[in-house]
């Protein structure tokens, strides 16, 4: 028969495992809609176009 110290040592390392689990989760979760956010916000911007942007050689505009 276990006694209460080693009964209290187990519901102990049982509860530190669930909040190490849960920790891990939390963060999993967290950066994953970190990375769907960053995605997603990547994708609204209208992409910009680096040639047109910083030509080396400005094509003059043509005037009417």
């Amino acid at each position: 028969m276990p006694t209460l110290d080693v009964i209290f040592a187990a519901i102990v390392g049982v509860l530190a495992g669930v909040a190490v689990i849960g920790a891990l989760v939390f963060a999993l979760v967290w950066e994953w809609c970190a990375i769907r956010r960053t995605l997603a916000d990547h994708r609204r911007r209208a992409p910009k176009s680096f040639w047109r942007d910083h030509a080396a050689v400005i094509i003059p505009e043509r005037r009417p």
